[in-house]
């Protein structure tokens, strides 16, 4: 069986693209995409301490800036 590596910048990228497939702009859906992301990730046992999630979780949801200046113009 494979060791499965939890990377935060893939899956930043991976929120990234669902949130411009899902028409998320803004940072409260941003939030909730992160959280609903990681709990999926969860499922694979990619990480098993709660803190670990915590401290992904907060430094994910602070990125939304970076995404914000990503998005296209409409």
């Amino acid at each position: 069986m494979d060791n499965l590596v939890f990377d935060i910048e893939e899956t930043f990228i991976q929120i990234k693209e669902r949130a411009l497939e899902e028409g998320i702009f803004e940072k409260e859906a941003w939030d909730e995409l992160v959280e609903e992301m990681l709990d999926e990730k969860r499922e694979f046992a990619e990480l098993d301490n709660d803190a670990d999630w915590t401290e992904i979780q907060e430094a994910l949801q602070a990125r939304f800036d970076e995404f914000a200046e990503e998005i296209p113009e409409m």
